[in-house]
């Protein structure tokens, strides 16, 4: 019998208050014997070049993506949901195709179950408490965006307390910010405006608008809270640790998940639950308003490793989009995506992809992104960085996953994100962690370069032509080698894919007397010798051996053997066939060239280029004394 399942949706799920509440979720799922599948997606942000609308009609795919009649329970969170109009398309399709209970968080809706805050109460409270208390006049509000969904609540308690009081509200005394820290300048100068003194207070409708006021009065000189007391909301961690520690609301995750699973348990047992369900909220008071004392919460170690940790998502960044960058085809694509896996810090991964047969793969239907098909590409295990397991099987999209994927002894977890290049869904990759694991910050960049690579890709197969234009850019016309870029190419793969134990020998390969040749005989007999040469170098080499022509009379060979000893064989048959070309050509010159030849074992990628220039070393030797010799 299938387990029961748990569709949770919501967006930009490695933030604080998504993490603990999708960890809070899943815990009571195990208890319950439920699978648990996350529709995770990014959201919307403005750059100097404006938004990104096409993408955000990829984003918004996800939803267009599960069966909703499959699951025994929905729960979303509304309020992460901030691409223009997510939240009303994920409520028509739910109200048009779910039969289970739908359970909102935070953010309501009249025709569904709702679990919230007062966040208008708990604002006044916030706001009566510098005023009861600390006894301020002079306070300043940095506000939610006004279209946000629980910005106006909060507003309206600072309000509410403000007129309650007898305090005046100026043209200065609201700011309306974004939810992010990246305005906490802009807030101030807009409280200055008209000013000599800074305001008493400044109570800021998240932690991190509040933690940006209190970097930006740092910066200015100010002291919090001796000059200016801060307040924020929401209860993050961050706000815990920096200093000074922030006054807050906490809002604990793990309430929310517990009252929606009492919902569910609720309605299976018929009862008939309230709609509307609001839980209470607590205001911690800690060293940004002075009634608290600061919190170490963390020690140095946990914070060095941390930042330790940010450091190296961060180098993993950049060499996941230039890895990406040498990839022409589908499987070069897969390959990356398999060796970078596991940075994402998730035990299992799946690809799954369109049928391109389809035709709503090609129509780009808005409201049908995937097909009725799909293709498990490849699954990916965390402890194997070389090599995944190649399945190429179709299945259902209502199943999500091969139904064999879900037959497991314990319950599963199963985050589930979309492919896209622009408003072009191409599939999604399934996230399956174990008990102590969740996604982290490098996944958004892991998937969006996938999804960028599948896309070209996609066009290279679909334009013949642009593979063939890729092949003469890595080829050198006059003899039909690699040139410097195929070369770099092919190098790449052999240090990714060559055995441990095998030796990788580098052969520097220069033309004798080309100039002479060109100078006394004329042009078109270099050319015949440089064409010669090549097809020496080409018939000495074994499988998966390659050689490149750099320019003029400068080759390069990349042999690989068991053994030791491989580059003199290469050496002494290119010797051997030159020699054999000189008597039988007819022409009047001979063909010689300077080898060098240097060896590494394995893939001792950092020794490679150490390895290139001792052989060019060894071979300007040789030609050193190649020249001495005919003198």
């Amino acid at each position: 019998m299938a387990r029961k399942k748990i569709g949770l949706f919501m967006s930009e799920i490695t933030q604080v208050f998504q993490t603990d509440f999708g960890k809070a979720i899943i815990d009571l799922a195990s208890l319950h014997d439920m699978d648990v599948v996350i529709f995770a997606s990014y959201g919307s942000y403005t750059s100097p070049y404006g938004r990104n609308l096409l993408s955000e009609i990829g984003k918004k795919g996800i939803l267009h993506l599960p069966d909703y009649s499959s699951f025994d329970a929905i729960i979303a969170l509304p309020g992460s949901f901030d691409i223009n109009g997510m939240d009303r398309e994920f409520y028509e399709l739910v109200k048009t195709n779910a039969t289970c209970p739908v359970i909102l968080i935070q953010t309501g809706h009249p025709d569904f179950y709702t679990i919230s805050i007062e966040n208008r109460d708990t604002m006044y409270q916030m706001t009566r408490h510098f005023i009861d208390v600390h006894h301020f006049t002079d306070i300043c509000y940095m506000s939610g965006p006004y279209m946000h969904k629980d910005s106006p609540d909060r507003l309206r308690g600072f309000v509410n307390a403000m007129r309650d009081s007898g305090l005046s509200i100026e043209a200065n005394t609201i700011f309306e910010g974004n939810y992010w820290r990246n305005r906490g300048a802009k807030a101030m100068d807009f409280f200055m405006q008209g000013r000599i003194s800074y305001p008493q207070a400044i109570i800021c409708a998240n932690d991190y608008m509040a933690l940006s006021i209190c970097e930006e009065l740092q910066k200015r000189g100010v002291r919090v809270p001796e000059e200016v007391c801060v307040a924020g909301f929401d209860g993050i961690k961050e706000g815990e640790d920096t200093t000074p520690s922030l006054t807050t609301v906490t809002i604990h995750p793990e309430k929310y998940a517990e009252a929606a699973f009492q919902l569910i348990d609720d309605i299976q047992a018929g009862k008939r639950p309230e709609k509307l369900i609001t839980l209470s909220d607590e205001i911690i008071f800690r060293a940004s308003c002075g009634c608290g004392k600061q919190i170490i919460s963390r020690d140095i170690d946990q914070i060095y490793r941390s930042v330790a940790e940010e450091e190296f998502l961060l180098r993993e960044c950049g060499r996941i989009t230039a890895d990406y960058q040498n990839t022409l085809d589908i499987d070069s694509a897969l390959s990356v995506a398999t060796y970078y896996f596991h940075t994402l810090r998730c035990e299992t991964g799946y690809i799954c992809y369109c049928d391109e047969s389809d035709p709503v793969f090609s129509s780009e239907e808005p409201d049908k992104p995937f097909t009725d098909n799909m293709i498990l590409l490849q699954i990916m295990h965390e402890e194997n960085r070389r090599q995944a397991e190649a399945v190429n099987q179709t299945f259902s999209r209502k199943d999500l996953l091969p139904k064999e994927c879900f037959d497991t002894d314990t319950p599963g977890v199963y985050i589930v994100y979309p492919l896209f290049f622009k408003n072009k869904d191409y599939g999604y990759l399934v996230l399956k962690p174990n008990e102590m694991q969740w996604p982290n910050s490098l996944t958004y960049t892991y998937i969006s370069t996938l999804s960028s690579a599948i896309e070209t890709c996609y066009l290279q197969k679909k334009f013949g032509i642009i593979a063939e234009i890729t092949r003469l850019s890595q080829t050198d016309e006059l003899t039909g080698l690699y040139n410097r870029r195929g070369f770099e190419n092919a190098l790449q793969e052999v240090l990714t894919s060559t055995p441990e134990n095998a030796i990788i020998t580098i052969a520097s390969i220069d033309m004798d007397n080309l100039k002479a040749i060109n100078d006394i005989h004329g042009h078109s007999e270099g050319d015949f010798a440089l064409s010669e040469i090549a097809k020496a170098l080409q018939s000495s080499l074994n499988e998966n051996e390659f050689c490149a022509r750099f320019g003029g009379d400068e080759f390069c060979a990349v042999l690989i053997s068991e053994t030791y000893g491989r580059g003199d064989e290469f050496e002494k048959q290119i010797k051997s066939r030159l020699d054999e070309i000189s008597l039988t050509s007819g022409k009047a010159f001979k063909l010689h060239a300077s080898i060098g030849v240097s060896e590494l074992k394995g893939r001792d990628t950092s020794h490679i280029v150490t390895c290139m220039q001792e052989a060019d070393e060894i071979m300007y030797a040789h030609k050193r004394a190649f020249k001495s010799n005919r003198s």
